[in-house]
């Protein structure tokens, strides 16, 4: 009798694991992919982005340019070129812009005030100029004695040595200030003299004598200079002891930065 053969078992294909192999080397690149994507888009503008695309209808934004969806840029369109079709004159496209010259203009005007500070320091008169900052503005303010004699409005030489170091300090930073005010300040003592017949006259003076200073002397910008005087009527100590009476003698220097367009709020 014949031996029956056994059916040969099939063998599997050598090649079969390449399969999954591949599928599973596309997954993980394309997860690396998307990963490096999303860490090169910054998310502010990516937010701004995805308002302009969803709010505008067949536009980008308002007033686009509308993208044709039979045109060449199908599905090969990126974050980029997304970028490249916003309009350069667009509200959204300059805020995003803007934001970084704010925060730029910011920091130079806390260097002008740090700078200020040390000149100060290495005087040795921090007790006799205090300076303080706000978000727009550097307020130093000086004692009367540091600047003029008691009931005058010439400066006193050793003073102009102060002021010749404060205005090669704002020369420096001259593009991030916008104007410069002095202001003229008095105690509520009453004066009477030929020159200064009352308190206005004298603080008046006081304050223009600075400026012409700064412009005349330092070559200063005289479009961003101005003077302000308020006599003995915007104390800022109400007491009437001889301290008090000696803050309220004053000049005060109102240093105020550059607004950026973001910055500036429009009347309603």
């Amino acid at each position: 009798m014949a031996r029956r053969k056994s059916p040969k078992q099939k063998q599997g294909g050598g090649n079969e694991w390449l399969t999954t192999y591949g599928d599973m080397v596309t997954l993980l690149l394309t997860f690396f992919v998307l990963l490096f994507s999303f860490s090169t888009i910054d998310a502010q503008k990516w937010q701004s982005l995805v308002y302009a695309l969803t709010g505008g209808g067949s536009s980008i934004l308002e007033g686009g340019n509308s993208i044709d969806s039979s045109s060449d840029v199908g599905n090969e369109l990126n974050v980029d070129d997304i970028y490249e079709l916003i309009p350069r004159n667009n509200k959204e496209y300059k805020d995003l812009e803007q934001d970084n010259s704010i925060d730029q203009a910011s920091d130079e005007f806390v260097k002008l005030y740090i700078s200020i500070g040390e000149f100060l320091d290495e005087k040795g008169i921090p007790g006799e100029v205090k300076i303080s900052e706000a978000h727009t503005e550097i307020l130093l303010r000086f004692k009367d004695s540091v600047l003029f004699d008691t009931g005058e409005a010439e400066i006193k030489d050793e003073a102009k040595e102060v002021l010749d170091g404060i205005s090669q300090v704002l020369k420096k930073f001259d593009d991030q200030i916008d104007m410069i005010r002095i202001d003229g300040h008095a105690d509520i003592r009453p004066i009477n003299t030929r020159l200064y017949p009352t308190n206005w006259e004298l603080s008046a003076k006081r304050a223009v004598n600075v400026v012409r200073y700064f412009s005349e002397k330092q070559g200063m910008e005289p479009s961003k200079l101005s003077a302000a005087a308020y006599g003995e009527h915007y104390p800022i100590d109400d007491s009437k002891t001889a301290e008090g009476l000696a803050r309220n003698r004053r000049v005060e220097i109102f240093i105020v930065r550059v607004m950026q367009p973001t910055e500036i709020v429009e009347p309603e």
